[in-house]
């Protein structure tokens, strides 16, 4: 069953319930209390009617023992006056013989035997022959010498039919207050879930792999804040996705570069190795075939320690001591000097004093790529710099270099798993494009990030910002 059914049938029902219980209970109350005011009236009539007959018999000496010879005088005397003929009464004697009576309706004898000198009563009746409701009452007359009872009957059948009246009406009301209502509600309640049906079709949409709709909010209620947490939701479900795709690709790329990185020097070792093997050749040419195949494989070990370097550093923690960072700068541009003088380049360092809690293995390997790289894109005659200077929460190192700088769109590539802005050169350089790659992941580690400067033709400046490993790692 629908939201939108199930809240119009709760009210409904809850609707009906008050209602036809507050209805019938008013219409009840109304009733007793219009019956219980005729009782009084029929009772207090009856009690004149005793009052005025006993006064009637004392003026006439009327007594239990003489009444029967004085019954036609009392008789005409009470149909002469005007009071008793207005009213229709019934006189009998304790044994239950009649005195004198205007009624048509049949005596109560339980009634009458309920009635005392000092107390009267009533019942409710109803004639068969007719259907009426009688209120049948009943009192003692006080003689001198002993009591006779006096009986009145009123009519209150009016009272039923107005109460019958009440309940008929009272079940069109229903009847009309049900269809009302029920329209009213599921309207109100249709319009109170449309934005629950929102979230249904953005829900759906989202499962079938839609990301881009939301769902809309409508006012600042309990559901709009609802539809506000479920579009947090679903951007962070869409941006999750994209993640993900995005790292499917780059899993792809990356596995299909890393083929392609060991296709061509395994082509190479391949093929000199079968000229060895297949054919007989000079000194030179055997020579030549043994280099290749050496420069290759070496390079397939550079290619293979530089790949493990970046699986254990994106797999591992760093471990957290004091590094000198002067100390460190300084050691990592002594070891690159003598690569930097045969290719006839100038290396200058300096450092500020300061320390971190790091790695120091890790950042020594991460300098020594950074200059590495500097080294492999300047020509000869060029100048590296290297520059080491405390920061806000941690240490700045700067590596620049007067190379052949990097294009603009290829800025946000190349710390991308073998990327490189020129394969060829890095390839004969026995680069395989890993190195930025592990300098991103260790300085990630010690909670830094690289960022890059280039111009085409002048040249790269690469900033290494560091904060340090947590003494927790």
């Amino acid at each position: 069953m629908k939201f939108a059914w199930k809240v119009s049938l709760a009210t409904l029902c809850i609707l009906l319930l008050s209602t036809g219980l507050g209805s019938y209970l008013l219409i009840s109350l109304s009733f007793q209390s219009a019956l219980e005011r005729e009782i009084d009236v029929a009772q207090e009539e009856m009690r004149m009617l005793r009052i005025s007959y006993e006064a009637v018999c004392d003026a006439r000496g009327v007594t239990l023992e003489n009444i029967g010879q004085r019954r036609r005088g009392l008789e005409r005397t009470l149909e002469e006056t005007a009071y008793f003929a207005d009213h229709q009464f019934r006189i009998t004697t304790p044994a239950g013989g009649a005195v004198y009576s205007t009624l048509r309706a049949s005596g109560d004898r339980e009634l009458l035997d309920e009635v005392s000198q000092s107390t009267s009563g009533y019942v409710l009746r109803q004639e068969e022959e007719t259907g009426r409701r009688l209120l049948h009452c009943a009192g003692p007359v006080v003689l001198p010498d002993g009591i006779l009872y006096m009986e009145t009957v009123r009519d209150v059948s009016r009272l039923f039919e107005d109460r019958e009246t009440h309940y008929q009406v009272y079940r069109w009301i229903i009847l009309l207050v049900v269809g009302v209502s029920s329209a009213v509600m599921f309207a109100l309640s249709y319009w109170l879930t449309t934005p629950i049906r929102s979230l249904g079709r953005v829900a759906t949409q989202l499962a079938q792999g839609d990301y881009s709709p939301r769902a809309q909010v409508m006012g600042g209620d309990e559901i709009g804040e609802l539809a506000e947490s479920f579009n947090h939701m679903a951007d962070a479900v869409e941006k999750n996705f994209q993640e993900l795709e995005e790292a499917a690709r780059r899993q792809e790329d990356f596995t299909a570069s890393f083929v392609h990185e060991l296709k061509t020097p395994l082509t190479s070792i391949i093929g000199y190795a079968d000229m060895l093997r297949s054919r007989t050749l000079g000194e030179d040419m055997r020579f030549k075939a043994a280099s290749y195949i050496f420069s290759e494989g070496k390079r397939l070990e550079n290619l293979s320690l530089a790949l493990m370097s970046l699986l254990v550093v994106g797999h591992s923690e760093a471990e957290a001591k004091t590094v000198n960072m002067r100390r460190l700068c300084l050691e990592a541009a002594r070891i690159s000097q003598p690569a930097m003088q045969a290719k006839g380049l100038i290396l200058s360092a300096r450092a500020e004093e300061g320390v971190i809690r790091g790695d120091g293995a890790l950042l020594q390997t991460l300098l020594q790529n950074l200059l590495d790289n500097a080294r492999k894109a300047t020509e000869s005659g060029g100048k590296v710099v290297l520059v080491g200077r405390c920061a806000d929460e941690g240490y700045q190192v700067t590596v620049a270099d007067q190379g052949r700088g990097i294009p603009a769109k290829e800025l946000h590539k190349i710390t991308d798993p073998f990327y490189m802005v020129d394969k060829s050169r890095s390839r004969a350089e026995g680069g395989a494009g890993l190195g930025l790659a592990l300098c991103k992941q260790i300085a990630e580690l010690h909670r830094g990030k690289l960022r890059f400067e280039s111009k085409e033709g002048r040249g790269t400046v690469v900033t290494v910002q560091l904060g340090g490993v947590a003494d927790d790692v």
